[in-house]
């Protein structure tokens, strides 16, 4: 009666996650908890509604500004609810384009990380790997 259950989703191909490609972000994870302090803000503009800022946050332990994923916890809290949409709308909304990197300064990120397809032609990251650009926000 049980088997069904396991069947289903192995025959089925079923994935209750997607598989992330996560070099890159390994990557760029270990670079941040080696090189920036504890408190420091980092912001995905680009990301949208990726996965990857929450796979950087749990393996740099370090902070994501907003991301797609924490608006979750907005169900709990209406408060939270109100500072995620606030911050979705500032940064993330799909009209959104993440542009200079120092327009950032004034809502306490500390570093904007982008694809290299959004790379900032006149500002000089911090680090790079094949996917993403890292700039410190001063």
């Amino acid at each position: 009666m049980v088997l069904p259950f396991f069947l289903y989703p192995a025959l089925g191909g079923v994935e209750n996650y997607p598989k992330l490609d996560g070099a890159d972000v390994s990557d760029l994870s270990r670079w941040a908890q080696s090189n920036t302090s504890e408190d420091a803000v980092f912001l995905f503009p680009d990301a949208k509604r990726e996965l990857y800022p929450g796979v950087f946050r749990a393996m740099a332990l370090r902070a994501v500004y907003v991301d797609w994923k924490g608006g979750g916890q907005g169900n709990y809290l209406k408060d939270i609810a109100r500072e995620w949409w606030e911050r979705w709308q500032a940064v993330m909304a799909p009209r959104f384009k993440p542009g200079n990197p120092g327009r950032y300064a004034g809502m306490g990120v500390n570093y904007v990380v982008v694809r290299q397809s959004e790379r900032s032609q006149g500002e000089t990251p911090v680090f790079e790997n094949s996917s993403f650009s890292v700039y410190r926000i001063r």
